[in-house]
């Protein structure tokens, strides 16, 4: 489910990756890919370089050198599943106020986000996570306008980055 935050094609963050690993979300066969792409993208060190290396079919080579490779990128071990919520919940609120999302496609970021978390009080915890229930509206004849929903999604996105 996470992994849908990146548009296909796209490398995720180094700290979106980091998001992921403590959310135990992470793919870690696509990985070395994406270690390749960051140091392309100027980020250098030795264990990110081996990292990129890797063919990813031992996962857990990946995973054991994942962390000295993402603090070759700068990205420290995040310390809790909050701190990784706030990671993705930043990077979904950025994604649409930059025009590369709709409000429907946040909505249902946060309804799986809050799904794949046993629906624990931390993912609510946030300005996104105040959205998930908001995916049973659209086509509902007491919903209301697609319209005022972009609204409450564009504000609470905003609040969001800004927590």
């Amino acid at each position: 489910m996470l992994q849908e935050v990146v548009p296909e094609g796209e490398t995720p963050t180094p700290a979106l990756v980091a998001a992921w690993v403590v959310m135990d979300v992470l793919r870690a066969e696509c990985v070395p890919m994406w270690a390749a792409n960051w140091l392309v993208q100027g980020y250098d060190g030795e264990s990110l370089a081996e990292l990129a290396g890797l063919s990813g079919q031992d996962t857990r080579e990946v995973r054991d050198l994942l962390p000295a490779a993402l603090a070759d990128t700068g990205v420290a071990h995040l310390s809790s599943r909050q701190a990784a919520l706030k990671v993705t919940y930043d990077h979904i609120a950025r994604m649409h106020l930059s025009g590369r999302v709709r409000w429907a496609w946040v909505v249902n970021q946060v309804a799986g986000l809050v799904i794949d978390n046993g629906y624990a009080s931390e993912v609510f915890e946030q300005p996104l996570g105040e959205l998930w229930a908001i995916d049973d509206e659209p086509g509902e004849p007491w919903s209301r306008t697609d319209d005022e929903l972009a609204g409450i999604v564009r504000q609470a996105c905003i609040e969001q980055v800004q927590l």
